[in-house]
């Protein structure tokens, strides 16, 4: 029983040192060994089509299907503020032929909100890598009657549009308008992103939140306007805005303001299901960190304003633990935002 190892360790033994270096680097290449050659990979999207994540996952599924050897099959299905989708990866078979990209705020802020229908521990996912840290940006319509953060702070009514309860941007209104003293109410029931843009757009609402890439090209277009960046700093596209930190808080809200901040690093997260086995893991690992680095791809995304900002596997899981420690108070707005009031 033992011969054929032998003679298999032989003859790999007597390859050519290129030779045995190509079949290593095969899981990447589509190489005759990979892991995923052949194979149909489902790329779950937790939104609609046509938002940010879509148009990287469409992106990213042409690189990745060269890399792996297999084809990548990209499936949006919104609802629930991504949590149908990451129901979908967490308990699908563990074998690497199904991920998502999700957005790494509503993931973190579904389970300190302990939003019902949340079926999933976010430790235990298999963490592919994170794609971007995109920051969040508040906007308003170009046109309206808000100019600034300190008119909507100072509005009221204000409308402010959100894809529904644990979504990213209806996370983002239920902490904000109390912590900011916005006088308003959130109007929920748009699906993703880009519907949220076009209520904005349209006057539906006065008010909403994205991250950059999705939110710059209304920006640029003169159709939204910027009035604050949700993180600790000011971003180079938008100069002239402010950041959260800035603002005049008193103590209770600026420590609610700090960890919305320390939100806004989980990012785009791309996530297996718990349980793929090491090899493949690796292989995918491999591939993403690979197309985030390809030349092509990244200028793809800058074409459509998407910014990639690639944060390996394990280094993305230490961030969503970071953010778990997220303290009471801010928990429990988390759970008013789940609760949809």
């Amino acid at each position: 029983m033992r011969k054929p190892l032998r003679t298999a360790a032989l003859l790999l033994a007597l390859l050519p040192l290129g030779l045995t270096a190509a079949c290593g680097n095969a899981q990447v290449t589509g190489g005759g060994d990979a892991p995923f050659k052949g194979e149909t990979i489902h790329f779950v999207v937790s939104y609609g089509p046509g938002g940010g994540y879509d148009l990287i996952a469409r992106a990213m599924a042409k690189h990745l299907e060269k890399r792996l050897g297999a084809t990548v099959v990209v499936e949006n299905m919104d609802g629930a503020g991504g949590l149908l989708a990451a129901n979908k990866v967490y308990s699908a078979k563990p074998d690497g032929l199904t991920f998502g990209i999700f957005s790494g705020q509503g993931m973190a802020g579904s389970v300190l909100g302990n939003a019902e229908g949340a079926s999933f521990k976010l430790p235990e996912f298999g963490f592919v890598a994170r794609v971007a840290a995109d920051p969040r940006v508040l906007h308003v319509q170009a046109t309206g009657k808000y100019k600034s953060i300190e008119d909507v702070r100072n509005g009221k009514g204000v409308r402010f549009a959100s894809s529904g309860p644990g979504g990213s941007e209806h996370i983002d209104g239920t902490v904000l308008f109390p912590v900011l003293g916005i006088d308003g109410k959130i109007i929920t029931g748009y699906k993703g992103s880009a519907e949220t843009e076009l209520a904005v757009t349209s006057g539906d609402a006065d008010a909403t939140s994205g991250t950059l890439g999705t939110r710059l090209p209304p920006i640029k277009r003169g159709e939204h306007r910027a009035v604050l960046v949700i993180g600790e700093k000011r971003v180079p596209e938008l100069p002239g805005v402010p950041a959260l930190s800035e603002l005049k808080l008193d103590p209770g809200n600026a420590v609610l303001a700090k960890a919305h901040m320390t939100m806004q690093e989980m990012g785009r997260l791309v996530l297996a299901p718990p349980g793929v086995p090491e090899d493949r893991m690796a292989a995918l690992r491999k591939a993403m960190a690979a197309v985030c680095k390809d030349p092509a791809f990244l200028s793809e995304m800058k074409k459509s304003g998407q910014p990639i900002e690639h944060l390996d596997g394990p280094q993305a899981k230490k961030v969503a633990e970071s953010v778990l420690r997220a303290p009471a108070p801010y928990r429990a707005l988390l759970e008013k935002s789940y609760r949809g009031q």
